[in-house]
């Protein structure tokens, strides 16, 4: 391929992509258009319910919060408990069975019972 030949093949590559481009971007376009309905109401009327959902929702916040905090220290309680019983049961499992040891699963040794 000589020089003109590869300079015209980086146009028609470089047109397509600006085609390909452009229909994305007229899509993108396009989908906002449809899909977001745009409000009718008045500017001071926006206004003012932006205001009231932005108050509505730091209030809900104040509300939410000790619930989220004490859920997040139930959850942390949660976890070390956890931790402890997997520390035991690691232990546990390490440990060999020793025979005048009383472990769950198996008769008391030397005890009568009842």
């Amino acid at each position: 391929m000589d020089r003109q030949e590869i300079l015209k093949k980086i146009e028609e590559i470089r047109r397509e992509v600006e085609k390909d481009q452009s229909a994305i971007f007229r899509s993108k376009i396009l989908e906002r258009r449809f899909h977001l309905h745009p409000s009718h109401r008045g500017f001071f009327f926006k206004k003012f319910l932006n205001k009231i959902r932005k108050r509505l929702i730091l209030e809900i916040g104040l509300i939410l919060q000790p619930i989220l905090d004490n859920q997040k220290e139930i959850n942390l309680r949660f976890l070390k408990e956890i931790e402890k019983l997997k520390e035991v049961v690691s232990l546990r499992n390490t440990d060999p069975v020793k025979k005048g040891d009383d472990s769950p699963g198996q008769k008391p040794s030397g005890k009568n019972p009842g």
